[in-house]
């Protein structure tokens, strides 16, 4: 850059620049999600003329390995970085190349994509419909499709039951069932099931003890003797069947007093029985300091089952029924009879930290029964957190706890596969809402209870700070999944859009931690922005900086962007980093007017032309310091050959206190190039400013030839001249012609100075091409001349070619003129006519030309008359000439 203004300066004409071209206009494709992906543009010099230059990006995702660049052939190796981004996710922006060739942007667009084989198969299932066609197509691929990592991402899988169900089977043995299953779930009638089993599993026991007790049953029950012997031989071989239980209750009822008769009585009670057992039996195991856990819970059961709080029985095992549940209910041991002990003996007041522990889930239990004898297993999955739970199946049935009605069930056979689509029924247990309650008063922080909570307040929206902490505390804590974690992060940045004001002062430290665990990946861009927003109204800025940094931009209102910039270019650490440079510039394209914003960007900002003119006017209006960018502007103008704007930089730079002078003369030059070489208009102080730099230069000579062209063709047009103005002018054209530098205009000058006559003699074909292809020139000269001929026409400065051409009166020249650079059509034609313009009259041009208008008359003796006065002209020079020559060789000698 400097070498060209320095030129420039010195009025160095220049008229080859370096001819961009790009190996790529712009760049468009697909990158692998987690990667540092590379591409490469190529710049070149077309026609072999020195490139330098800069690069920048406009997107924090794209960066270029090295922003300056120089030589003819240059490679610029360009980044794109996607380790923060998701599958779906779009890198837009732009490359900014500024050089000596000019200025060129470069757009570049990028897909996010996983970086998975199935990408391609994964991206095209939008619905469930096409993953069951697709498993039609080729169901052996369609398993392997099934286990890829990425197949959850599927958009039909965003479908949070079925997200839950495909984990589930996932964790199966067999991948070909698993996916069964799945498509019986999508409700694809062709999914095959396995055959039902219909083998009897009925349990048979035959004994000594079950022989001779049917014959002891079958004869007289009122015979003590043998139903006391029955008894003990029932005893002996541990009979506890249903006919066992009989005898031994026929036993009892006639007062017998055989050793361990009220044991064993108690352990072939029958599971579930209702009936009211003989008193005795009560009185009995009251009395005994010591009952085995085994024959508790059928004798509490039974107690509870047939008496109230009023009989003396419930009243005599009040305590120890209170005592027992409370055991059972720490050990969480629940089914079908802890159930009716527990909801008749656990009560509100009862209620401590321990039981608030383990209640909750007693009070949430299903029986779970199937008549499928291959099921080994229970298996909930609950759409909010990523463990499941198993439970044993015992004679068909499970009692498992259900905290959500959306929870799915899964079934388990011996061999770990899983299933869906096993008959069931599922029956509620216990349900006393008051007793959850006052676990949650006892023990807010019991887990599932605090998801229970924070999944209605997500739900129904979060309307205070309290709620906040408990979804921000349930998303810590538990095992929450990554779609339902995605909805408490939701809920959580809603209450933040809705509650939190500028540098809230109730939001605490652990809030603040728990928006920075959140993985803005799994969110949308509405979460995303809010997520910003959020961290602003905070003054979290550089959490709000690197949110930016790896999203990659953010659709928020400007004057928060313009909070976060103020911080960002007040930052030693990030005020002078090009990521901070191009989001304040973004804040600035949105419109703002912030002060700080401008200030920063007058300082710091370099890049396009044109968006560095908008900043200048806009810190011209308010009153900023814009002089630093003025002058970086007009040198990069002036360097990169910009157009637009360049005279009103100039002008802003001429009213700044300080300036350079190289920087002022590099631009009267360029102004000079584009008004004398290129024809363009230009402003009338530029002429003021070259007639000064003339004027105060005592040797002419020294001033840049293109400043005296430019203002000696300026004053051709002008003609009202000052007495100092055409003084200057006579010097500086007589410089010019001294330098055979003449014109079309030159002879135009006549009326204000003195041209040579020789100059006068001729009028000349003037023409700008190029300076390194010669034009061919065509001309003829009417009337005598009806063809026409090719002649010589020379370059005279630069791109500039002339011709002089000597016309009498009454003729006119015609002239075509040829540029190959220009295609094979005329470049250029026209007409010259003599126009009688001298300088004196009676001089030799003069008489010339009324000889040749009266060689068309019939007038001999004017012609003579013409002729003589003619050679007498002649005589009179050449007598003159000799003179003078022969004075100045007498003055050579004495010298």
């Amino acid at each position: 850059m400097k070498e060209r203004i320095n030129k420039l300066a010195r009025g160095i004409v220049e008229l080859d620049k370096p001819v961009i071209k790009l190996s790529d206009t712009s760049f468009k494709g697909t990158v692998d999600i987690g990667e540092l992906a590379k591409f490469e543009l190529i710049i070149y010099s077309e026609n072999g003329i020195l490139l330098k230059g800069l690069i920048y990006s406009d997107n924090p995702h794209v960066t270029v390995q090295k922003d300056a660049f120089g030589g003819i052939r240059s490679l610029i190796r360009c980044v794109v970085d996607t380790r923060k981004m998701k599958d779906g996710d779009k890198i837009e922006g732009q490359l900014y190349i500024v050089s000596n060739g000019g200025e060129v942007k470069v757009t570049y667009s990028f897909d996010v994509r996983s970086t998975y084989k199935s990408n391609e198969i994964i991206t095209g299932l939008h619905t469930a419909e096409d993953f069951v066609n697709f498993c039609k197509e080729d169901p052996d691929f369609a398993v392997r499709v099934f286990d890829y990592n990425d197949f959850k991402d599927a958009d039909f899988m965003k479908d949070s039951r079925l997200y839950t169900l495909y984990q589930g089977l996932k964790s199966g043995h067999d991948r070909k069932i698993a996916l069964q299953q799945f498509l019986s779930v999508l409700g694809e009638k062709e999914a095959s099931h396995s055959p039902e089993i219909s083998e009897s599993y009925e349990r048979k026991e035959k004994s000594e003890a079950s022989v001779l007790t049917q014959d002891v049953y079958a004869l007289e029950l009122d015979d003590k003797p043998l139903i006391e012997k029955a008894a003990g031989i029932c005893i002996r071989e541990g009979a506890t069947d249903k006919m066992a239980f009989d005898i031994y209750q026929r036993a009892i009822e006639m007062g017998s007093s055989i050793t361990r008769l009220y044991e064993y009585y108690m352990f072939a009670m029958p599971k579930g029985w209702k009936g009211r057992l003989p008193r005795e039996v009560y009185l009995y195991f009251d009395y005994e300091s010591t009952m085995e856990d085994n024959m508790k819970l059928p004798l509490y059961y039974n107690i509870l089952m047939n008496f109230d709080e009023t009989d003396d029985v419930y009243q005599r095992y009040e305590r120890k029924i209170q005592s027992f549940a409370i055991d059972k209910l720490l050990r969480s041991d629940f089914n079908e009879r802890l159930s009716v002990i527990y909801d008749r003996m656990i009560l509100s007041d009862m209620i401590d930290e321990r039981i608030a522990s383990v209640l909750p889930a007693i009070l949430r239990s299903y029986r779970v029964t199937t008549g499928d004898k291959r099921m080994s297993y229970v298996v909930i999955k609950y759409r909010e957190l990523n463990r499941e739970e198993m439970y044993p199946l015992k004679d068909g049935s499970a009692y498992v706890p259900v905290f959500f009605e959306n929870s799915e069930l899964l079934f388990q056979d011996d061999y770990g596969n899983r299933y869906t689509d096993i008959s069931h029924d599922m029956t509620r247990i216990m349900h006393k809402e008051d007793l959850e309650r006052k676990c949650f008063e006892i023990l807010p922080e019991h887990a599932m209870l605090k998801l229970v909570r924070a999944r209605s307040i997500a739900e129904e929206g979060v309307k205070n700070i309290n709620q906040l902490r408990l979804i921000e505390q349930v998303a810590s804590d538990m095992d929450i999944s990554r779609p339902y974690l995605t909805v408490l992060e939701h809920a959580a940045l809603l209450y933040h859009e809705s509650y939190t004001k500028d540098s809230d002062k109730n939001i605490d430290g652990s809030d603040i931690e728990f928006l920075r665990s959140i993985d803005i990946t799994s969110h949308g861009s509405e979460d995303r922005n809010i997520l910003l927003r959020t961290f602003i109204k905070l003054n979290l800025f550089e959490d709000a900086y690197r949110l930016i940094r790896e999203s990659g931009g953010a659709d928020i209102k400007r004057s928060y962007l313009e909070k976060l910039g103020r911080f960002l270019i007040s930052d030693e650490k990030t005020a002078h980093t090009k990521d901070v440079m191009m989001l304040v510039l973004r804040i600035f394209k949105m419109g703002s007017s912030d002060k700080d914003i401008i200030n920063y960007l007058l300082k710091e900002y370099n890049g396009l032309s044109g968006e560095m003119l908008a900043i200048l006017r806009q810190g011209i209006k308010i009153n900023s310091d814009v002089s630093d960018m003025t002058e970086r502007l007009l040198a990069q103008m002036l360097f990169c050959w910009a157009e637009d704007g360049l005279d009103d930089v100039y002008h802003i730079y001429r009213e700044q206190p300080s300036t350079q002078n190289v920087l002022i003369r590099a631009y009267i030059t360029k102004r000079s190039i584009d008004y004398f070489i290129q024809g363009q208009k230009i402003t009338d102080d530029v002429f003021d400013d070259i007639f000064g730099i003339i004027r105060d230069e005592k040797i002419r000579d020294r001033v840049p030839m293109i400043y005296l062209l430019a203002m000696s063709r300026h004053m051709a047009e002008n003609k009202k001249l000052t007495a100092e103005e055409k003084m200057v002018l006579q010097d500086v054209v007589d410089i010019l012609i001294q330098k055979k530098l003449v014109f079309s205009y030159t002879r135009n000058l006549s009326d204000v100075i003195r041209i040579p006559d020789w100059v006068m003699d001729k009028y000349y074909i003037e023409y700008h091409g190029d300076k390194n292809v010669r034009p061919a020139l065509q001309m003829r000269i009417l009337p005598d001349e009806q063809d026409f001929e090719e002649v010589e026409i020379s370059r005279v400065y630069q791109n500039i070619y002339v011709r002089p051409v000597t016309l009498f009166s009454m003729e006119k020249a015609e002239y075509q003129i040829f540029d190959e650079t220009r295609g094979e059509d005329v470049a250029e034609s026209g007409t010259i006519k003599a126009d009688n313009s001298i300088r004196h009259k009676g001089d030799t041009f003069d008489i010339l030309n009324e000889m040749s208008e009266l060689l068309g008359q019939d007038n001999d003796r004017e012609l003579r008359e013409v002729m003589l006065r003619y050679v007498k002209n002649e005589s009179v020079i050449d007598e003159l000439f000799t003179r003078e020559l022969i004075e100045t060789k007498d003055k050579e000698q004495i010298l």
